[in-house]
């Protein structure tokens, strides 16, 4: 949770953030500035200190297959780079692949040499065409459901929503999302972060505290 480092009528709640990455002792985050909170940051001075509350909640927990297949969309790029850093310290032998996808070439993050070196294999995807493969990137994973893959996934609601139907099509079990909501403190206690429980009961769950990390056939989608 990232807000100001004092007390602000501007931005009075903290913003939940992923790890993007960890670099030489330096925490790392994807910023995109959608609201009042994210423009705020995104105009801050380099040096400006921020109240900085973490990390909270589950993360992703990296296995032992073969493939390890990162899903994004938009922002839910955020927490891969960390992730496959962690995955090639882990997993050496394994296949790391990013596919992702945005609205239009223009909101794509361009990727630096390190954070490429991360990946086998890149996917790209737009809506309009206009950089990479034409659709979505859910649309763009057709045939791609083969065996001993790990799926991890982040992005907003529908297309989450759409992968998670893809993969319960295909039987595949063990995925893992990273559910985005609005959240006022991270640990619970604001009760803002509900996402309704597919198993049941209870019938919610806070996403700061089970998650953000969670199974795709635990959710009622």
């Amino acid at each position: 949770m990232l807000s100001p480092s004092e007390p602000s009528a501007r931005v009075f709640l903290g913003r939940p953030f992923s790890i993007g990455d960890v670099r030489r002792g330096e925490w790392r985050f994807l910023l995109r500035a959608l609201g009042r909170g994210t423009r705020w940051m995104r105009r801050l001075p380099a040096g400006e200190e921020m109240r900085l509350v973490g990390p909270l909640g589950r993360g992703f927990e990296p296995t032992a297959a073969a493939v390890h297949r990162l899903v994004a969309g938009g922002i839910g790029l955020a927490p891969f780079f960390f992730l496959a850093r962690r995955l090639r310290a882990l997993r050496p032998d394994a296949a790391v692949e990013l596919w992702y996808g945005e609205r239009e070439a223009a909101f794509h993050v361009p990727l630096d040499d390190d954070e490429a070196s991360l990946f086998d294999r890149v996917e790209r995807f737009t809506d309009d065409g206009s950089l990479g493969h034409a659709g979505t990137v859910v649309d763009g994973l057709d045939g791609a459901f083969e065996d001993d893959v790990a799926w991890y996934a982040c992005g907003p609601w529908p297309m989450l929503r759409a992968l998670a139907q893809r993969l319960e099509a295909h039987a595949v079990a063990g995925a893992q999302f990273s559910l985005e909501e609005r959240m006022g403190c991270g640990f619970g206690a604001c009760q803002a972060c509900i996402v309704p429980n597919r198993p049941g009961p209870p019938r919610y769950r806070l996403l700061c505290l089970d998650g953000p990390v969670v199974d795709p056939r635990e959710v009622a989608w």
